[in-house]
């Protein structure tokens, strides 16, 4: 790692980023989780890891995993599932503070970088990867949680899917991974928080989801493969 700065108050609060965490280990996205861990060797770099829910790497492959964050909640709260993980039997992990702009991370080091549901810095995302490394990016798929939509909105749409435009690293694959999981009343307004619409939403269509007992959602992802 190398250094670098990092405002004290910046990224998720406490209590958002304690209730994504909660609700990640109930197992809802469980499916990508078990995609992107086949695809983990060598030295691994999650970017902009949250809370480390997908931080699992088997030693019989992985190396080392490093794992930042603008959230220093975030950050601790990955350190502490990291700690566990450690003694469960998996690769080291350390996790830091850190900006996407800048990674605290050297150049050409990484084998394997994750980038979930982040914006996408191709520059600093082609200095950290080493010549034959891999990029990973992941993007909700068409039919990702339409389900919880058609509640919301009175004309419900479909995610377009688009790849982040990029000049500095190759599109090499597309992966889709989806799966149909019940969530109950309970986590239905914290799942919908964790989304990037929640903010474009109006309290009233918000609450929409107080009038339905729990959903059948699909869940749905597509896995990008970059290269240098």
């Amino acid at each position: 790692m190398v250094g670098s700065k990092s405002g004290e108050n910046r990224g998720d609060s406490k209590a958002s980023a304690r209730a994504r965490h909660d609700f990640l280990d109930k197992g809802y996205y469980r499916c990508l989780k078990t995609a992107m861990a086949e695809r983990l060797h060598g030295t691994v770099l999650d970017i902009c890891c949250g809370e480390g829910y997908y931080d699992v790497p088997s030693p019989e492959t992985v190396d080392e995993l490093l794992g930042f964050d603008l959230s220093k909640e975030m950050v601790r709260l990955a350190a502490k599932r990291g700690r566990a993980a450690t003694t469960g039997g998996t690769s080291p992990c350390t996790f830091f503070v850190g900006n996407l702009a800048s990674i605290p991370v050297a150049e050409s080091s990484v084998d394997v970088a994750m980038h979930l549901f982040a914006p996408f810095h191709e520059k600093e995302f082609l200095r950290v990867l080493k010549p034959d490394g891999v990029l990973y990016s992941v993007i909700p798929g068409e039919d990702h949680l339409f389900e919880l939509k058609e509640v919301i909105y009175d004309t419900p749409y479909k995610n377009d899917e688009q790849a982040p435009e990029t000049e500095a690293l190759r599109l090499v694959s597309r992966t889709k991974v989806s799966e149909t999981v019940r969530v109950p009343k309970e986590d239905l307004q914290t799942l919908f928080s964790m989304t990037p619409y929640f903010y474009r939403t109006s309290p009233e269509d918000r609450g929409k989801l107080d009038s339905v007992d729990g959903l059948d959602l699909t869940v749905e992802f597509v896995i990008l493969e970059y290269r240098p």
